[in-house]
């Protein structure tokens, strides 16, 4: 578990928007964390005068209110103001505060380019697949030099957030140019794992036959998807069983009949589903 954190302030009853990723914090702690997690986002727009009025109204917070204010007027950069209201709060150790202002350093002097793409990137690691899609589709719509492989990248992630909306086709169009692009054998695992979700089985297979030289690449896709379905299996099984035996030596018969109950029928249910797939209908 982690440790305890001790809260500063109040919750708000209005939340600070930041308009660059479009979310809400509510606290002191949660301000903190976004600037943690996103500090390659971060820049001067993140500290405005509309901040610290928050802080003072809606958190209770008037010193360090005071203390941004006092920030902002003598222009002190991103990376400066970020650690001292992470120090304020005392939500992390020294080494993650000073880690925070060095990556907001490092951000400042990304290129354009690179800091779309983090916000891009930002969207698609909390699965806000749309944003991220509108987001990573600006860029590539953007007429600026860009050397193939970043591109590539772009694309890579525009087809991550597609299939997280199981649009599988755009995906798969979106994989194949990153895989032309990069010649990243990932984009093309996954151009082909597009395909094979986007496709009946029959057309998969056709694609296959026709496209000969996807063959040894599509043996690793079933290899990797077969590893993943069991180890999702066992994991499921282990929790199961886990629970059963939990029930069983805590003595709570009524849990451990229901329990074990629910998993005769599971297994049950899968047998006839085995049993109707795998028998000839009809008889021999």
């Amino acid at each position: 578990m982690g440790k305890a954190i001790l809260c500063l302030g109040r919750y708000a009853q209005i939340p600070y928007r930041f308009e660059k990723t479009k979310t809400r914090v509510f606290c002191l702690e949660e301000l903190c964390f976004y600037l943690r997690e996103n500090a390659a986002l971060v820049d001067a727009s993140c500290f405005t005068r509309q901040l610290a009025d928050w802080l003072e109204d809606q958190c209770g917070l008037p010193e360090l209110a005071a203390r941004l204010r006092a920030l902002l007027k003598g222009k002190e950069k991103p990376e400066a103001i970020a650690p001292q209201i992470l120090e304020y709060a005392g939500c992390f150790s020294e080494k993650e505060i000073r880690d925070t202002g060095r990556l907001i350093r490092l951000g400042a002097d990304a290129a354009l380019p690179e800091k779309q793409k983090a916000r891009a990137d930002y969207f698609l690691e909390n699965r806000r697949y749309a944003m991220a899609i509108q987001e990573y589709s600006r860029i590539l719509r953007e007429e600026e030099a860009r050397i193939p492989s970043f591109d590539g990248k772009l694309y890579h992630a525009l087809g991550t957030a597609q299939a997280g909306l199981f649009f599988f086709d755009r995906a798969a169009d979106s994989f194949e140019k990153a895989y032309r692009l990069s010649g990243e054998e990932e984009s093309l695992l996954c151009f082909l794992a597009a395909k094979r979700m986007g496709l009946s089985e029959q057309e998969y297979l056709a694609f296959l036959t026709e496209h000969g030289e996807y063959y040894e690449t599509s043996l690793k896709l079933e290899e990797r998807m077969t590893k993943r379905r069991e180890a999702w299996t066992d994991e499921r099984n282990a929790s199961r069983i886990s629970s059963i035996r939990s029930a069983f030596f805590s003595g709570d018969r009524e849990q451990y009949s229901r329990l074990m109950r629910r998993e005769t029928e599971r297994l049950r249910e899968e047998y006839r589903i085995f049993a109707a797939e795998d028998l000839p209908i009809g008889g021999a």
